[in-house]
């Protein structure tokens, strides 16, 4: 019978990394902290492009589009693991929150000396992102120089979020974790499976069959998938902040200083509304908007297609803005299969 804690990609993710412990109270990486997270690093990080997690897959989304990115002499890599998610530690009382993903992330750039990055956020890494932009202009900073932001299929907007009724404010409530904890494989898949498109489901069942199970042993990892429950509020939590993580504050604040790309899905049930009100409200102050085909999980259904963008956007961040966005908008998903 299969571990479904355990599969060959989860393992071999994991095992790539390396797990360092972290002071939530002195906000620091110290290797005497019984708390430990992973995060794993490819080449220099003094100028490695930081990919941040999304909800609920964490990294290994990202490790599922690392073969189709730079290597890591044309691209140093920093991948994080927020605390509760992967094979970082799952304390059951802990703050979870986007403050506190945000002090993680903050304190790996200061134990790795990093000077610049690219920030690279799925999903709910969106809010960690303004989160820490936010901060950069209440308390001004200049290490490490956020060199670009690559926002995909995240919140931007307290107005865009679309999350079904099904699906996080569901894990919200205790008695749906404990459904989904108890109850075999078999119930978890059909829930998880609105994240993938569904011509992806119906046209490539051994692949969703994998990325499901990949999905699951992550989220069971380490006894954590009560973590779903555990941060599910970020939505709240976006609300909660009103105008400070509004998108269009932050991009007016930094506009002429970050170049920001923010993208999303076609098919994306989560957050198919942030895109359409990024338009509507930045296009004309010049904010460059990609869009894939797919759902929300573009990480597993257009790999290859995302890491083209990430990639572009790295290499071309000397470019002026408007050479940018024609480049990025030049990227076209190859066939799934």
């Amino acid at each position: 019978m299969q571990d479904e804690a355990r599969t060959p990609f989860t393992e071999a993710w994991f095992g790539s990394g390396q797990r360092l412990g972290y002071d939530p109270d002195t906000r620091t990486i110290d290797p005497k902290s019984p708390l430990k997270v992973w995060i794993r690093v490819d080449g220099d990080p003094g100028h490695a492009v930081t990919l941040l997690p999304g909800y609920p897959d964490g990294s290994i989304g990202w490790g599922k589009v690392l073969p189709h990115l730079p290597d890591a002499n044309a691209m140093p890599k920093i991948f994080i693991e927020y605390v509760g998610m992967g094979d970082s530690d799952k304390p059951r009382e802990y703050p979870y929150s986007i403050v506190e993903r945000t002090d993680l992330v903050e304190a790996i750039w200061r134990h790795f000396g990093v000077s610049s990055t690219v920030a690279v956020a799925f999903d709910f890494s969106s809010l960690v992102v303004l989160e820490h932009l936010a901060r950069r202009l209440e308390r001004p900073s200049t290490s490490p120089k956020i060199s670009g932001a690559f926002i995909f299929n995240g919140g931007l907007f307290v107005d865009g979020h679309t999350h079904p009724w099904f699906t996080t404010p569901v894990l919200k409530r205790l008695d749906g974790i404990s459904f989904l904890s108890n109850g075999p494989f078999a119930t978890f898949k059909p829930i998880a499976g609105v994240m993938w498109s569904k011509g992806y489901r119906s046209k490539f069942p051994d692949a969703l069959e994998e990325g499901v199970r990949d999905l699951y042993a992550a989220l069971k990892r380490n006894d954590g998938l009560f973590y779903l429950y555990r941060a599910a509020r970020f939505v709240d939590e976006h609300r909660a902040q009103g105008n400070r993580l509004d998108f269009g504050r932050i991009f007016n604040a930094y506009g002429g200083q970050i170049p920001f790309v923010v993208g999303g899905s076609d098919e994306d049930p989560f957050e198919h509304r942030q895109i359409a009100l990024a338009k509507d409200r930045l296009s004309k102050a010049g904010l460059t908007i990609v869009r894939l085909p797919g759902g929300h999980l573009t990480t597993n259904e257009h790999p290859r297609a995302l890491a083209q963008l990430v990639g572009d956007f790295n290499a071309s961040l000397e470019m002026p803005k408007r050479d940018i966005a024609r480049r990025l908008q030049q990227v076209r998903p190859a066939p799934v299969g």
